[in-house]
């Protein structure tokens, strides 16, 4: 078959399994819970990563979304609604404050694949739900390394974040494996994205409740979660766009992957 001049000689980046340009934007109600924690809970999470530690909490936040444009390339109407469970760390990182997204679960393998080959989130999948009946709104995530359950009462009262629960702009650690080596890196590097600029979601205060529950596999991946406690909930409702990312900074470059730059004609 002949290929017209705007035919891709391949198939374009990763179709069909995910859309590249993050212009997807969707109706979005979610809970946010802060939890504080042990001090040295929040700084064996970050122990392996470049953030240095700020406050002894994170956020676990679900959301999901009624409407969707623009995430996959299809009309997707099978099974639960897109929904994603994570957990973010306000940390510091150069001197500046933001949240790194130290776990992140969703329902979608669209989704999934563009929050993590392209963003950095470190995505597995799992089962989330989000639910909301009047004023109470629950929400659980189930896999085999990670079980969560959440619930929160809305108000009508306003939610402002308190002062040193940092969560924007999101901080992500992108890391790509090297293929020719084992347990090692091509290419680790510091993301920054903020969807609080590009979106227009609405906070009200809620109650919140909370139970962490072991994992049914040997690994739990929130376990450091287990004896957090819930000082702030909100709700919030609105228009959530996606929005592209900036590299801060790279970490780690594989000196074969330098070498391969250096050698071609590029």
């Amino acid at each position: 078959m002949a290929l017209t001049g705007d035919s891709p000689v391949s198939m374009p980046l990763h179709s069909p399994l995910y859309i590249t340009d993050n212009a997807y934007e969707g109706d979005c109600d979610g809970l946010s819970i802060l939890l504080e924690l042990p001090q040295d809970a929040v700084e064996s999470v970050l122990a392996p990563t470049p953030f240095e530690y700020f406050t002894n909490h994170a956020w676990i936040e679900f959301y999901t979304y009624p409407t969707l444009r623009g995430l996959s390339t299809y009309i997707d109407h099978f099974g639960d609604q897109y929904a994603v469970f994570g957990v973010v760390i306000p940390v510091s990182y150069q001197g500046s404050l933001g949240g790194y997204y130290a776990h992140c679960y969703k329902n979608k393998d669209y989704s999934a694949a563009l929050g993590r080959e392209m963003a950095g989130f470190p995505v597995k999948a799992a089962k989330v739900q989000v639910h909301r009946t009047g004023r109470a709104a629950t929400a659980m995530v189930s896999c085999p390394t990670a079980r969560y359950d959440a619930s929160v009462v809305i108000s009508d009262d306003p939610a402002t974040d308190p002062s040193f629960a940092v969560r924007n702009p999101t901080l992500l650690l992108q890391v790509i494996p090297d293929v020719e080596a084992p347990n090692s890196v091509l290419l680790e590097q510091v993301i920054s994205r903020d969807v609080s600029q590009s979106s227009n979601l609405h906070a009200v205060k809620a109650q919140p409740a909370i139970q962490y529950r072991d994992a049914p596999a040997e690994v739990d991946d929130l376990a450091w979660l287990s004896s957090g406690k819930p000082v702030h909930a909100d709700f919030f409702t609105g228009v959530f766009r996606g929005a592209l990312g900036h590299v801060l900074s790279t970490t780690q470059v594989s000196p074969r992957l330098m070498k391969r730059i250096s050698a071609s004609d590029l």
